[in-house]
């Protein structure tokens, strides 16, 4: 699948530029980025180059999946799972036991590979109201799905 290695590493400050370049280059937006860069992951490519990155906002024992972006010409190469089981590997290690994300293009991609579903939005107003991407208009007509997270399994143990 890969054509060269990709690593996955925590985001540092300094890769916000990288990070809200690749957020444009597939139309998904800046809002609250800033604030919870501490909970990005970036795929870094061949010379260091980033290609992709994930973020989580953390509210209580739920986590929202926000961000999740490779660039064009990384897709179809997996960076996107290396990305997300990274992420909710992560996620179990910090205590998160419920990931959310919204999306208006990736609905079957997050439930075929990791076992996603459609969840009531409603469900989640007041545990997510604090969260940027939540609030967000264009945010409102997308896809919402959940995940439980057994914090005994692995990322190993995705589906595939």
């Amino acid at each position: 699948m890969d054509e060269y290695p990709i690593s996955i590493c925590k985001a540092e400050p300094k890769a916000l530029p990288a990070v809200l370049d690749i957020l444009s280059a597939v139309g998904l937006p800046h809002d609250g980025v800033v604030e919870h860069l501490s909970g990005f992951l970036l795929a870094k490519a061949e010379a260091s180059r980033i290609a992709g990155c994930i973020g989580l906002e953390m509210h209580g024992e739920l986590g929202l999946l926000r961000s999740a972006a490779v660039l064009p010409e990384y897709q179809g190469r997996g960076v996107g799972y290396k990305l997300t089981s990274r992420l909710l590997e992560i996620a179990r290690e910090q205590g998160i036991t419920e990931i959310a994300l919204l999306t208006t293009t990736a609905a079957s991609y997050f439930h075929d590979k990791f076992g996603f579903e459609q969840s009531e939005r409603s469900s989640y107003e007041d545990r997510l109201a604090a969260s940027p991407e939540w609030n967000l208009p264009r945010c409102s007509s997308a896809s919402f799905m959940t995940l439980k997270l057994d914090p005994a399994r692995h990322a190993s143990g995705e589906r595939r």
